[in-house]
């Protein structure tokens, strides 16, 4: 039995290093992407119920969610750090150093998931006074929300970082399903919380944790069948404190960038709230909406952040080229479709999650000026997820964090022209345009630098 189960663990991984290169990623990526939809699909099945709460209360559920995307700016130095160099490491054939940097990966995850469920649940009040509800109601359901999901946190990282690992080593469609089971339990604990048993916000939020931790046991199940991470040893094997720190190396650029994104997604929030509540809820619905076009790009940013690293550490750098020129031309193409979607229906999705016409204005408002942006967006993820796994990620968090931090004397100025919340929604279309440009050309002059310096092999698939 458990052989069978084995065995059914390495049918589902893609080689990654051999055969047609654009078949290799679209078979990988397409999981990823089939697991970005279902969240897509729990999050407004979510936004949906809690809707039906009120605004105050989707600007609340909003608002804490907007705090656990900070925990994935400090979730993404384990996971990044770790994806690259397991990846690299599969490409030279060394599976020690594989299972050694997983093993690493997961240790310092889970020590900072307990470090922010300290910080989430005993401080949430000071930290939601953050963003100065205009209602109270408001404020003490984001207090709520974000005790109750602080629990998730453990779950999440370990999570997050086994199906990076398993992806990075070509299987991707495991953490699909152990993703698929639990979004689909939430979805079923969604109205039963929230509704039936009158739970509210709290039942929001406990949903998504009992979900988070249904995918994490699939997971664990899965990675004690998989060859390379059935035996990590997490409590036993002495810290390889070399690793922990090529981890941070790669890890903390991404995770800071990551961080001052949330931070400066915070200040602007702040700046939302001074056009009121409604204006929350706007963001909030808006930007799960919007996703569809950022978690497409994400799923093939990860594939091809494994299918860059392993032939990197290969040599391969012809693979390498081709992975990434085939990434950029699909995601270009399915930007150019989410893109006519958001304009063309915006009003017809708000309506479909907001009953009062100013919210459904403003909800038409914000797709259709975000809608501008989506297919540099896109073109960025891939980009970004290209230069982290040749190890380059102290790069784009320089970059990143300069067009970033723009955001925040730009939305001030435009917000305070007639242009007024929407000023908002025009800043981070801009600086979104202007830092995918930079990104894809320093990318292409990076690998011609390597084609010159003659740092891997160009000539051969």
């Amino acid at each position: 039995m458990a052989e069978a189960v084995r065995s059914k663990v390495r049918s589902k991984k893609v080689d990654l290093l051999k055969g047609p290169v654009t078949s290799s990623i679209v078979r990988l990526a397409i999981p990823i992407m089939a697991g970005s939809f279902l969240s897509l699909a729990y999050n407004l099945t979510d936004m949906f119920w809690v809707g039906r709460l009120g605004t105050q209360a989707v600007a609340a559920v909003g608002t804490g969610g907007l705090l656990m995307w900070v925990s994935d700016g400090i979730l993404s130095i384990m996971r990044i750090g770790g994806q690259v160099h397991c990846g690299q490491a599969y490409g030279r054939g060394k599976i020690d150093q594989v299972r050694s940097y997983g093993r690493e990966s997961l240790r310092l995850g889970y020590l900072a998931a307990f470090f922010l469920f300290l910080l989430y649940f005993f401080a949430a009040g000071p930290i939601i006074s953050i963003f100065n509800f205009n209602e109270a109601v408001t404020h003490g359901d984001a207090i709520i929300y974000l005790q109750v999901s602080s629990f998730g946190l453990f779950a999440t990282f370990g999570g997050r970082i086994l199906s990076a690992l398993l992806t990075t080593a070509g299987n991707s469609k495991s953490p699909f399903i152990a993703n698929a089971i639990g979004l689909m339990a939430n979805m079923i604990l969604d109205p039963l919380m929230i509704t039936t048993l009158d739970m509210g916000v709290f039942g929001a939020a406990l949903a998504t944790v009992i979900a988070q931790v249904i995918v994490l046991l699939i997971l664990l199940v899965i990675a004690k069948n998989d060859e390379i991470f059935n035996n990590l040893q997490l409590f036993s094997r002495p810290i390889a404190w070399k690793n922990v720190a090529e981890i941070l190396r790669i890890g903390l650029p991404a995770g800071a960038q990551s961080l001052i994104r949330s931070m400066v997604t915070i200040v602007i929030s702040r700046m939302v709230v001074q056009f009121g509540d409604l204006s929350v809820a706007v963001q909030r619905f808006g930007s799960q909406v919007e996703s569809i076009s950022w978690m497409t790009a994400d799923g093939f940013g990860s594939a091809v952040s494994a299918f860059i690293a392993q032939n990197y550490g290969a040599g391969k750098g012809r693979r390498v080229k081709k992975g990434y020129l085939s990434a950029f031309l699909i995601v270009l193409i399915i930007c150019i479709f989410t893109t006519s979607i958001l304009y063309f229906f915006a009003a017809d999705i708000t309506s479909l999650f907001m009953g009062e016409p100013e919210a459904i204005a403003g909800g038409r408002a914000y797709l259709q000026i975000l809608s501008a942006s989506q297919i540099l967006l896109g073109l960025e993820i891939i980009t970004i997820a290209a230069f982290s796994a040749l190890g380059q990620t102290r790069f784009t968090a320089i970059v990143s964090t300069i067009f970033i931090g723009s955001r925040i004397p730009l939305a001030a100025w435009l917000s305070s022209t007639p242009l007024g919340v929407n000023g908002i929604w025009w800043t981070m279309t801009i600086t979104t345009n202007v830092v995918a440009v930079v990104f894809i050309l320093a990318f292409i002059s990076y690998l011609k630098k390597l084609e010159r310096e003659q740092v891997i092999d160009f000539k051969s698939l």
